[in-house]
């Protein structure tokens, strides 16, 4: 299908919603109906004595003057948080992979994306508009349909056949809890059907990694005013056409409700309303990739070609969270909780950690005091298992490009099948095509050719709080193998590095374990 964006909400007045529940739709409700008047009325707040209800009920009466006035505010004096009070959410289908991976970069949005893991895809992908036309048109298209998704669709039975006599099959439906005796099924058959659900999707998982990144995609997307101005400005001089065409129809969308909220998005409106040229050249040029090239052709002999290896940097972890514990109940300065803390024996710091979090559930986040411990990961994972680790937004991840050098990841399922030549030979095809349209070259448009099996180095910085969370999900036995196994590394480095402040780290189903495994010397009298 074609590129479609559909606005499928925004917030507006409650009490718009009302007179619009009561059949009002007269031209002035109609008017209001648009967040700009929450963020017009927020936006006067510090300023103007009135109440804040009196400050909404004079921006729905006065619609177009609101709109001014929020004009003033936020693009003439700079108070940009006020656009954040304005929410849009848009359906978007007919998307491809690669634009998903484009979108999704933005943190301070919310992107709810149908999975493969649940639905058997039916082969559509995206014929990228710089191929349409020309001969590349029809070797993709051969590549894609003929080669990609027909090893998905062949040996998706076969797949399904190996995890249901995987040794280690059981032992994950026992993590999961899929098993005859849990209450949450009623029958026999009930159970047989979870267990044959969670079987395909195992499947689906492990194919997927042939199928190319132009393999189309639907998600919900939720933004506020200020982060889609950002995000359709940047798109404007994205290297991809598709991620143009997206840019340019989320602000064709937005523009009918909030025009006053994403001025920064055009040039001659902000030139229109601004009275002043607006320098988006930064967008337009970004980094200069050059100077990397030529450091790189300086040094080339200096650095090892290709790097598997997970490196971690960190902070003294232990040290920063338990002094900022010590520290932040009572206001004591933080060098003061340092010295505390150098004086405490190892095993003090241990305790004194379990003491801060006896009465941690699952499904609790650690206190923000253990944002101040940090680590810096050097990962190479597949574009499979970047589409999952991307969407910890929290962390600041910065993902290379696709590179050869780096190979595939292969699940273990594709050997077990006797398709592991068949796969390379998928992926050799791939490759062939993308260097042949000029991926090697920086090409963007090549990487359509790409599988969701090649690889890419991310560097990514995050913090101990959001380490726990990515490792209750990514580490429990419902997470994707690819991802499990990331997360798995990551924290078994963090645990070396930081003993005390991680001891509660692992899969939400193991957490009863993990705590028991942590308390029980306590308990006998520690």
């Amino acid at each position: 299908m074609t590129l479609t964006v559909i606005r499928s909400g925004r917030n507006i007045d409650e009490e718009i919603l009302k007179e619009l529940m009561e059949g009002n739709n007269s031209e002035d409700v109609l008017l209001a109906a648009t967040p700009e008047v929450l963020s017009a009325a927020y936006a006067r707040i510090s300023r103007d004595p009135r109440p804040v209800d009196e400050l909404r009920a004079d921006a729905r009466r006065e619609v177009e003057k609101a709109r001014k006035s929020t004009e003033n505010i936020v693009f003439t004096m700079g108070h940009h948080s006020v656009a954040e009070h304005a929410v849009l959410n848009f359906d978007i289908m007919g998307l491809s992979r690669l634009a998903v991976e484009a979108l999704e970069q933005h943190r301070l949005c919310s992107y709810t994306e149908k999975s493969q893991r649940y639905i058997t895809l039916k082969g559509d992908f995206v014929v990228p508009e710089e191929f349409k036309g020309k001969p590349a048109e029809k070797e993709f298209r051969d590549l894609v349909e003929k080669v990609q998704n027909k090893f998905y669709f062949d040996n998706l039975e076969a797949l399904e056949e190996w995890h249901t006599r995987a040794p280690e099959t059981e032992v994950l439906l026992q993590r999961m809890k899929i098993v005859p005796e849990n209450k949450q099924f009623k029958t026999r058959e009930a159970y047989e059907a979870g267990k044959k659900a969670t079987i395909e999707g195992w499947a689906k998982e492990d194919a997927r990694y042939a199928l190319s990144l132009a393999t189309e995609a639907q998600l919900g997307f939720t933004a506020n005013a200020r982060n889609l101005e950002h995000i359709i400005r940047k798109f404007k001089y994205h290297r991809l056409a598709e991620v143009r065409e997206l840019g340019a129809k989320l602000y064709a969308s937005a523009r009918e409700v909030i025009p006053s909220l994403i001025i920064l998005a055009d040039e001659e409106e902000f030139k229109k309303t601004q009275k002043a040229t607006l320098n988006d050249d930064f967008f337009r040029f970004g980094r200069m990739d050059k100077l990397t090239i030529n450091l790189i052709a300086i040094n080339q002999s200096c650095y090892p070609q290709s790097e598997r290896k997970l490196l971690t940097k960190a902070n003294e972890v232990d040290k920063e969270v338990v002094s900022a514990l010590i520290s932040s109940p009572i206001s004591m300065p933080l060098i003061t909780a340092y010295r505390i803390y150098d004086d405490m024996p190892p095993e003090i710091r241990v305790k004194y950690v379990k003491k801060c979090l006896e009465h941690l559930s699952e499904y609790d986040a650690v206190p923000r005091e253990f944002e101040m411990g940090e680590f810096t990961f050097d990962a190479v994972m597949s574009a499979s298992c970047y589409a999952q680790f991307k969407r910890h937004r929290m962390s600041t991840q910065l993902p290379g490009s696709y590179d050869l050098q780096l190979g595939t990841t292969i699940p273990k399922s594709i050997a077990g099948v006797g398709k592991e030549k068949e796969f390379q030979e998928v992926m050799d095809k791939s490759a062939g095509l993308y260097e042949t349209l000029g991926g090697r070259k920086g090409i963007a448009a090549a990487n359509y050719c790409l599988t969701n099996a090649r690889r890419r180095r991310v560097i990514a910085k995050i913090n101990l709080r959001e380490l726990y969370h990515f490792s209750r999900l990514r580490e429990d036995a419902h997470a994707q193998w690819e991802i499990r196994e990331l997360a798995n590394a990551m924290c078994k480095e963090a645990k070396e590095i930081a003993p005390a402040t991680t001891l509660l780290l692992g899969g939400k189903d193991e957490f009863p374990l993990i705590r028991e495994s942590a308390y029980q010397t306590a308990e006998k009298g520690e």
